[in-house]
């Protein structure tokens, strides 16, 4: 998909390490509840859709599966948060900070449907496409090798490129004040807990940001 090698590769390198970073939380933290276990296994299974958007071979993917996934995994978010068995005020702070990470799986599946919907399946190494509605060949020089060309659908990219970068910003800056404001050790260093929530927050911006670059290419 990202014709910019350059791009290409920043994007491919940041989603492995996110990858591999969720599947560590996901299989190290042991003494976590299991929801949050299997949110950075989500977060790690995203990660590696992502990777493989970013190059020509991921389109030979299914998109169906992908698609089903991506949204059970938002539902599942939500749901989560809601079927938690305390009052009404945790339980409304619970869908608050799920629901940044619905918005995140959400998007991806209507990313994967746009894609399997619209793109080019040709083989575009070898110059060789066959054209489908909803997308358009890129120039030469583009970032992407092919763009959407539906309105609704560009704008529904633009709209979601917007709020993708507003939580990455937002979940940046709490990472960084989550370390900032962390207890501290005799020796000054941060607890162990405190910077693996800062780690935690940080990544989810990062994912979000790469998400955001992503949707602003298929414009």
């Amino acid at each position: 998909m990202i014709a910019a090698t350059g791009l290409r590769w920043i994007l491919t390198l940041l989603f492995c390490a996110l990858a591999a970073y969720g599947l560590w939380r996901a299989f190290a933290a042991r003494s976590h509840p299991w929801t949050a276990r299997l949110a950075h296994g989500l977060h790690a299974v995203m990660a590696l859709a992502m990777f493989a958007m970013a190059w020509s071979w991921g389109m030979d993917l299914p998109g169906t599966p992908q698609v089903v996934f991506f949204s059970a995994a938002a539902a599942w978010f939500v749901l989560a948060a809601l079927a938690l068995p305390n009052g009404p005020e945790p339980r409304l702070r619970a869908l608050a900070s799920t629901l940044p990470h619905a918005v995140t799986t959400g998007a991806m599946a209507w990313m994967v449907a746009a894609m399997s919907s619209g793109m080019s399946m040709g083989a575009m190494d070898a110059g060789q496409a066959h054209d489908m509605p909803g997308m358009d060949m890129s120039a030469p020089g583009a970032l992407a090798t092919m763009t959407l060309s539906g309105t609704g659908d560009r704008w529904t990219a633009g709209l979601l490129a917007l709020v993708l970068l507003a939580l990455a910003l937002w979940w940046l800056a709490k990472g960084f004040d989550t370390g900032r404001l962390a207890p501290r050790t005799m020796g000054g260093a941060a607890s162990g807990g405190a910077v693996h929530a800062a780690w935690d927050v940080g990544c989810h911006g990062l994912m979000a940001l790469g998400m955001a670059v992503m949707f602003v290419v298929m414009v």
